[in-house]
């Protein structure tokens, strides 16, 4: 039994298969939507053990603007956003994108999360960098994108729990492979009693033609 709460109203997901995950399954339910500013509790109940996790959604950020501009690699393009960050808050934020027809969901970009402590003043200009599934029969791909390409962004602000968590999982998805940086530690995590992430995200989303943005340039 999967429940979420947002400390008014609780309700019961619906599991079902969906081959756009792995593992091949999400519950879900369309009673109970995200709100900024909200706290949510997941609480997980299965042969006499209960998992719990809480996690808040941020106001959502958006982007000052977005180009696209020629890669060194033939046939592909770069995507640069620009950063406006609030110096009077504390905020941390991340990428994630999907490539249309390629994706079968949105994810996390390579190098794609921020902490605001290593933002100026003004607009910083971020490079969006393209993520690799992390599905079982993926190659390794470029982190740049197909000139063909239509790619969705999905920018996102969590909180400092949700952050710690994915600074530990890009450190040893980007290091764990080199003998020379090797990262063994655990994953920080919010889920208690349980392993895994429950994480909310306030979201700005944007939508790119790479060959419509290199024309207009």
């Amino acid at each position: 039994k999967v429940s979420v709460s947002d400390g008014e109203n609780e309700e019961v997901l619906t599991g079902k298969s969906s081959n756009d995950y792995f593992p091949p399954y999400v519950y879900t339910t369309a009673r109970l939507m995200g709100e900024a500013g909200k706290t949510y509790e997941l609480k997980v109940e299965y042969s006499g053990r209960t998992v719990t996790a809480k996690t808040t959604i941020p106001d959502p950020v958006p982007l000052e603007w977005i180009k696209v501009v020629r890669a060194e690699e033939e046939g592909s393009a770069d995507i640069i956003a620009g950063l406006k960050d609030d110096p009077d808050a504390r905020n941390h934020y991340k990428f994630f994108t999907k490539v249309m027809n390629e994706d079968s969901s949105y994810v996390s970009s390579f190098m794609g999360l921020i902490d605001d402590s290593v933002l100026s003043d003004g607009v910083n200009e971020i490079m969006i960098q393209r993520g690799m599934p992390q599905m079982f029969g993926y190659e390794d791909i470029s982190n740049t994108f197909k000139d063909d390409s239509f790619v969705l962004i999905r920018f996102s602000t969590m909180d400092e729990v949700s952050y710690a968590y994915w600074e530990d999982y890009e450190d040893i998805a980007s290091l764990s492979r080199n003998p020379f940086f090797p990262v063994s530690r655990k994953i920080r995590s919010n889920v208690e009693g349980g392993l895994g992430y429950w994480a909310g995200y306030g979201s700005s989303y944007y939508r790119i033609s790479i060959a419509d943005s290199l024309k207009v340039r």
